[in-house]
């Protein structure tokens, strides 16, 4: 079997991403079914995806500036030969230390070194040289989310903030999508898509769930303080 067709093959068998991110209550297929699909994949693919994965899906992310973890995804950046998924692979990882450098700051910490700040992507010298400034210097034309992501931070808005996110990640990938239909890169295309949609999904059960739980406890609190004692 040609690795096109394979390819060809295993697109057609994957169930389509929905238009709208927010209204999904849960990804298009299982991880269990998605991983069964993706088997397809040649050896040296898979291992790429796999790599690609550690980098970018939401339940590897980490914030901070760790050399060990920067030393990390630069070694598996360095790994990816493909130019269109290298810079995918960087402007998620670029996107991340911005919203890293946003939340550093608001828990006040202070870069130790004024002319530079760990992490990926030419925002670097920026944020260590305007640290203060809300959005780092950098120009909104460039980066229209930085602004509304640091105010969702400092106003403590998580959900907020992950809608901003995740929704910024739907339609950049998205807009990847439309130059690849059935090749390697529409397969990685699809696979972040579809983590995507997991993390939100996830997110939104989890944040609903603690808030029900939450007002649910408040009104048992404020019934037993308004109903007279029986002892």
């Amino acid at each position: 079997m040609s690795r096109a067709f394979k390819y060809t093959m295993l697109m057609t068998s994957l169930p389509l991403h929905p238009k709208d991110l927010l209204s999904a209550l849960q990804p298009p297929v299982s991880q269990i079914q998605l991983d069964k699909r993706l088997a397809l994949l040649d050896k040296r693919d898979l291992e790429e995806l796999e790599s690609i994965k550690q980098m970018l899906f939401w339940s590897h992310a980490r914030d901070g500036g760790s050399e060990e973890i920067i030393a990390q995804d630069n070694a598996a950046l360095a790994m990816i030969k493909n130019p269109f998924l290298k810079q995918l692979a960087l402007w998620r990882l670029t996107t991340r230390t911005l919203v890293s450098g946003l939340r550093l700051r608001h828990t006040g910490f202070t870069p130790p070194d004024k002319n530079s700040f760990m992490g990926f992507g030419k925002w670097l010298p920026a944020i260590a040289k305007n640290w203060e400034r809300p959005d780092f210097g950098i120009s909104p034309i460039e980066v229209p989310w930085l602004g509304k992501a640091n105010e969702f931070i400092v106003q403590n808005q998580p959900l907020e903030l992950e809608k901003l996110l995740l929704t910024m990640s739907w339609r950049y990938y998205a807009k990847l999508g439309n130059q690849h239909t059935f090749d390697f890169e529409a397969v990685v295309i699809y696979v972040m898509r579809w983590d995507v949609i997991n993390r939100w999904s996830h997110y939104n059960r989890d944040y609903f769930k603690d808030t029900a739980l939450s007002n649910f406890n408040k009104l048992i609190d404020a019934g037993l303080r308004n109903c007279p004692t029986s002892f």
